[in-house]
């Protein structure tokens, strides 16, 4: 890769921040890369926050779901690199858009739901043949934006419909129903199923193939509620299952994918009384 300096003689951008959402984990030094080459075309003063390089391997709804969650912390000028991508090399399209003041640079695979309905414009960064076009091509693009460029600059207007991944749980009259999004690494199990979709939290949710019917407030409550594992809404607003110091995850054995119900209302319409028996419950 020939190394060039995108910013002489332009004006950098006010914003320099750099936000990196990858599954590569912390032993392959593939985000350094990235970060090291951004400096070295770029030549200025660059802010990197790693939201996270730990997304489950593969895991394009799981990435999607984590910025959606992070991305509304940042301020308006952020550049995100989110690269979680199954089909690297292939013929599918790196792009780049525009949405909430903000640019997201990543591939077409439906990891930028969260913000493609709100693109103001969508781009397509050309693939050269470059053998790691997460360093190579996202970090050009992202230090070209950072020296000035806007985005009509890095890229071709994209014509295509890009792919989108829907996020949001699946309502019936009596029933919501949603998935495992992702496992924190305290093994907490987190849904995509929102505070607002619940209007009963007294109801047994069922995770996988474990039913839990205990609701608690916060973690400290699950310590001297007398049980291991518990409902939750968590502080980004979803509903959560938690173990007190332990392992969610471990405990119930379920995995990112799995589904997550509830029932709203009882075959009559009307609500049932709070359960609250563990019997259910995986030991």
């Amino acid at each position: 890769m020939v190394i060039n300096n995108h910013c002489t003689n332009i004006l950098p951008s006010a914003n320099n921040i750099v936000a990196l959402l990858t599954d590569f984990g912390g032993r392959s030094g593939y985000l350094s890369q990235i970060k090291a080459t951004v400096l070295k075309l770029c030549r200025m003063p660059v802010q990197f926050v790693d939201i996270t390089s730990s997304v489950t391997n593969f895991q394009i709804k799981e990435a999607a779901f984590i910025l959606k969650l992070n991305y509304q912390w940042f301020p308006e000028g952020t550049i995100f690199i989110a690269i979680v991508d199954p089909d690297v090399r292939s013929k599918r399209d790196i792009i780049a858009l525009k949405s909430e003041g903000m640019i997201f640079i990543a591939p077409d695979n439906g990891i930028l739901s969260p913000v493609i309905l709100n693109a103001d414009r969508i781009v397509t960064i050309k693939n050269h043949g470059n053998t790691f076009a997460e360093r190579d091509l996202y970090a050009e693009a992202a230090s070209k934006l950072l020296c000035g460029d806007n985005i009509e600059q890095i890229g071709e207007n994209y014509t295509d419909k890009p792919k989108f991944l829907d996020l949001k749980p699946q309502f019936n009259k009596s029933s919501v129903i949603g998935e495992i999004m992702h496992i924190d690494d305290f093994g907490n199990i987190i849904s995509n199923i929102q505070k607002e979709s619940i209007k009963n939290r007294q109801r047994r949710v069922k995770w996988g193939n474990v039913s839990v019917a205990e609701w608690i407030q916060n973690y400290h409550n699950l310590k001297n509620s007398g049980v291991y594992i518990a409902n939750i809404i968590n502080s980004s607003g979803y509903l959560e299952l938690a173990s007190y110091m332990e392992s969610a995850a471990k405990r119930t054995q379920v995995s990112i994918g799995d589904t997550v119900s509830m029932l709203l209302i009882d075959n009559m319409g009307t609500s049932k009384n709070p359960i609250r028996s563990q019997s259910s419950l995986v030991g």
